[in-house]
């Protein structure tokens, strides 16, 4: 636990050292809930009045805030493992009884806590600006990301896994980014997109996390009614972390191997 706080307060200084990028991301928030309000009001004028159970607004909402926080939690690993080998402040931590996994995983640990703040920030700021959450089972919601949290996990390791061995800026979240907002229904529902396409959608975990949180956010959905979702990100969590892990065990010893750690 202290150090997960280390890490944490480390993180936060550096990232409120920069005070203009810090500012940024928090105003990125409000920029993102006018294109939601303004594509909502577009809608409207076409006569769709509800999506999902809720207004459009609230939908596109609960969506953009999952996709937020998932290309937070991917770039969380890859960003800050890549800034904290250049800076070479990695390889004095590996001797130290730090445990090799936390020392490359720890310093993503206060981008998580920041995206789970901006999600809170966005739900309210949200609901200030029309979105309808007096229905929100808040619980189950807290469910539904917990399980996304564990099951997304094994994305950050991917991209963790791909920094140490290219050193290059990696690709696994740009695809992420594009499968989530193409096939998982931030925009529209999964429901308009064609079979073939569905089936695509129904592979990936952030599919699940987004209808999850639309059913618990928006309509208000009971555990029972959640539990296929929940289910599903279950079953992804024993699937992929362990994937996940071996890559980036794999990743540690490729690097312990070349040496490739001075190469920064």
């Amino acid at each position: 636990m202290y150090k997960f706080l280390a890490f944490v307060t480390q993180g936060f200084r550096i990232a409120s050292s920069y005070k203009i990028n810090f500012v940024n991301r928090y105003l990125s928030v409000v920029f993102m809930l006018l294109l939601y309000y303004f594509m909502d009001r577009l809608v409207a004028q076409n006569g769709v009045s509800q999506v999902g159970g809720g207004s459009y607004f609230t939908f596109l909402l609960v969506g953009g805030i999952f996709a937020q926080f998932l290309n937070l939690t991917v770039r969380a690993f890859s960003v800050n493992i890549r800034e904290e080998l250049l800076a070479g402040t990695i390889e004095p931590l590996l001797v130290t009884a730090t445990p090799t996994v936390w020392a490359l995983l720890g310093p993503a640990s206060w981008g998580l806590l920041e995206g789970l703040v901006m999600i809170g920030v966005q739900l309210g700021l949200g609901a200030w600006a029309g979105a309808d959450f007096s229905r929100a089972n808040w619980a189950g919601a807290a469910l539904v990301m917990l399980f996304s949290l564990s099951s997304l996990l094994s994305y950050g390791l991917f991209s963790a896994g791909f920094i140490i061995v290219y050193k290059r800026s990696d690709p696994i979240n740009q695809l992420v980014q594009a499968a989530v907002h193409v096939f998982s229904g931030v925009f529209f529902p999964v429901a308009t997109l064609p079979p073939w396409l569905r089936t695509v959608s129904y592979a990936l975990p952030f599919t699940y996390s987004i209808e999850g949180l639309r059913g618990a956010l928006i309509r208000g959905e009971g555990l029972a009614a959640l539990l296929p979702q929940i289910g599903a990100l279950a079953l992804f969590t024993v699937l992929l972390v362990p994937l996940g892990l071996g890559t980036l065990a794999y990743a540690i010893r490729h690097m312990k191997r070349t040496g490739s750690l001075s190469h920064y």
